[in-house]
């Protein structure tokens, strides 16, 4: 995963120039927002089972036909896949 410093210095790079003011602002505040960022992922993180769980009873419910005979949640085995899929 590249850091958005290494992305802005790339770009300037490729059009041939050094980051310009607006670059830097744009790494200035994305750096200022890291801290927010981390505590939404560990918000996330921590309840990663419920998000999972009410994602997975979305799809199932949004659609139905899933829960039929050849599909992704026509068993046990198969939905607890999907939730699986999900977390990741």
């Amino acid at each position: 995963m590249k850091s958005v410093v290494t992305t802005v210095v790339t770009a300037a790079n490729a059009a041939g120039r050094f980051p310009s003011q607006n670059d830097l602002e744009a790494v200035q505040g994305n750096i200022q927002r890291a801290t927010a960022r981390l505590e939404a992922a560990e918000k996330l993180a921590a309840g990663l089972d419920k998000v999972t769980k009410e994602a997975g009873d979305a799809c199932f419910s949004k659609y139905p036909y899933l829960k039929q005979a050849g599909e992704a949640g026509e068993n046990q085995v198969k939905v607890d896949k999907c939730y699986r899929d999900i977390a990741h």
